[in-house]
């Protein structure tokens, strides 16, 4: 019993630790990279194109196929064994062994080969691709999370700070230190924020089921992320951005989207070859191997004497009678196994095809397959064009963050001054309500606008590295 309710305790005990446990981005993204219904599709699309070209390879070996059939013959009909007409009912069966093998095709077997090896590699490359998607998806809603929960411990501080200052003024008020405007100004501006940190938890709890829907979790625990109160040393540790052209370049030999585009393109160039093997002449070797049984191939099994017959009669004078010795045979089935012995037919033969015309399918087939080969050209220099935009994008737009940051910085700094003078100046009564909300409203913008700058620079800061073959972490 106490054994029972110690394993009792040690279960509630790890599921609390569970709960209590902060995940890391590079948690979060294994969580989602192994649970994700896309990747696990991409991933049976690899298998099923690794089947393919296990097929075409399979397609140059010869077939073989085993054929039997058991049937029954009523009224006038030649036995195929004994090669006379019966009138009785004839059993008969049937065994027969073939194979084919295609010796020349124009190559076409060789080039559906390659072509499925292409696609077979292009789908790996294309499952690396989705997975990359997939962490980048979710890293950036962990960043998005990060923001709206720092954003609430920001506005939150705010929030605390008005209460005290209404605090403060009630009893000025009672005082008769400030008017009651003033007071209720406070107030207000105390209910505005309130309303804010509503909203801002808000936008967080939606973006955090973002985030579960990215990853695909589907626990009762709650999913709680590790948090860090200061960004700035996060960022010191990505600054050393190499030049834009060494991304570039690492992404051209690197990244899965390129190599995957170019092996669709290989792929298209095998099938186009593959077209052209339509015109010419194909050679095919068959070879077979049958027996039969039939119960109207009989044998003399007894025979007696019983006179004789008259075959003819001689032209002499007088004629002379042709007479031959009659007998009455007993006959029976010859036996099954013998009849397989004797009833061996074996055959070799060789098939030649020359195509002349085939209502122009060959040639539909060769059209459609230059037009596919065009289209893979033109993918892959899509999609390269689209990762020199999202690269160049990042990086300039890593740039911009760079500069709106120390901006902000600054502008942070002069306001958190000019909050502090307008605070002691509003103590003082030499200031009026209106314009120390409006100050410290500057102050908290402030305040929010360098989280923000300090969120997008070390996004720009991920993605980057991400383009780079990096990992994707803090």
């Amino acid at each position: 019993m106490k054994n029972f309710f110690l394993l009792i305790f040690l279960c509630c005990l790890s599921i609390n630790i569970f709960a209590q446990q902060e995940w890391s981005i590079e948690q979060c993204i294994n969580y989602g990279v192994q649970n994700s219904l896309s990747i696990k599709n991409q991933a049976l699309n690899t298998e099923i194109s690794k089947a393919n070209h296990l097929q075409s390879k399979l397609a140059l070996l010869p077939d073989i196929n085993a054929a039997a059939t058991h049937s029954y013959n009523y009224g006038k009909v030649v036995d195929p064994f004994t090669n006379q007409f019966s009138m009785d009912r004839i059993q008969t069966n049937n065994f027969y062994l073939a194979s084919s093998m295609v010796l020349f095709n124009g190559l076409k077997l060789l080039n559906n080969i390659k072509e499925q090896m292409s696609n077979a590699k292009a789908a790996e490359l294309l499952l690396k691709k989705t997975e990359n998607d997939v962490m980048l998806n979710i890293a950036t809603l962990y960043l998005q999370v990060i923001f709206d929960s720092l954003n609430i411990t920001t506005i939150n501080q705010q929030v605390i700070l008005s209460e005290q200052q209404v605090s403060r003024a009630e009893i000025l008020y009672e005082s008769g230190s400030i008017s009651e405007d003033n007071l209720l100004n406070l107030q207000a501006q105390l209910a505005s924020e309130q309303s804010n940190l509503i909203t801002a938890q808000g936008r967080y709890e939606l973006d955090m089921l973002a985030l579960k829907q990215a990853m695909y979790y589907n626990d009762s625990v709650p999913l709680r992320i590790k948090i860090p109160t200061d960004l700035q040393p996060i960022i010191d540790k990505h600054t050393n951005m190499p030049p834009l052209d060494s991304i570039l370049l690492y992404a051209y030999n690197n990244l899965p989207d390129i190599k995957a585009a170019e092996w669709q393109l290989q792929a298209a160039k095998y099938s186009f070859r593959a077209t052209k093997g339509n015109f010419s002449p194909s050679l095919s070797l068959s070879l077979s191997y049958g027996t039969g049984y039939s119960t109207a191939s009989k044998e003399i099994t007894d025979y007696e004497s019983n006179g004789f017959d008259t075959i003819g009669i001689t032209t002499g004078t007088p004629p002379d009678y042709v007479i031959t010795p009659h007998f009455n045979y007993n006959y029976q089935t010859i036996p099954f196994s013998n009849q397989l012995n004797d009833n061996v037919n074996q055959s070799i033969g060789f098939s030649l095809q020359i195509p002349i015309f085939n209502k122009g399918i060959y040639h539909n087939q060769y059209q459609i397959g230059k037009i596919n080969l065009q289209i893979a050209e033109n993918n892959l220099e899509q999609t390269k064009l689209s990762l020199r935009n999202v690269i160049e994008q990042a990086y300039y737009d890593m740039v911009a963050a760079q500069k709106k940051l120390d901006a902000s910085n600054l502008y942070l700094k002069a306001q958190r001054i000019a909050y502090e003078n307008q605070q002691d100046r509003f103590e003082l009564g030499l200031l009026s309500s209106i314009d120390f909300m409006n100050s410290k409203n500057q102050y908290t913008q402030a305040e929010i606008q360098q989280l923000q700058a300090s969120v997008e620079l070390l996004f720009r800061y991920i993605i980057l590295d991400f383009y780079q073959g990096k990992s994707l972490s803090l």
